[in-house]
């Protein structure tokens, strides 16, 4: 599995690890338990730790949008970390166009990457 996923009810923070190439089995392990952690809390935040990528299978580009479309309003708090260089631009882009703070941390600021999200 290329995904590992936890969330904590008590604190509406769900936290995604990615290494390696996603798949659409990883995607789908992964979506379904998110989706059902917003629709139980209505506004949650996020931390997207990118150990590797080699990216991800085709076919999950549309579910993958969609899951974005409908979700992104509930996700108030993105914390990006990673040390690949290309991440910290690509999440700050991101950030500029959608309703949720992002902000982006390197791999040794994970802590700090939590407790920001833990204090938003």
């Amino acid at each position: 599995m290329t995904i590992e996923y936890r969330e904590d009810d008590a604190t509406r923070v769900a936290e995604i690890i990615v290494h390696g190439k996603i798949t659409m089995d990883d995607y789908t392990a992964a979506v379904e338990p998110m989706q059902a952690f917003i629709d139980r809390h209505g506004k949650v935040k996020f931390i997207e730790v990118i150990e590797s990528f080699q990216g991800f299978d085709p076919s999950m580009l549309w579910p993958g949008i969609k899951f974005d479309w409908q979700n992104i309003p509930k996700i108030s708090h993105v914390a990006v970390v990673s040390d690949l260089g290309w991440i910290g631009p690509m999440s700050k882009a991101a950030g500029a166009v959608i309703h949720s703070q992002v902000r982006f941390f390197g791999m040794e600021d994970l802590d700090a990457a939590r407790d920001w999200i833990a204090l938003a």
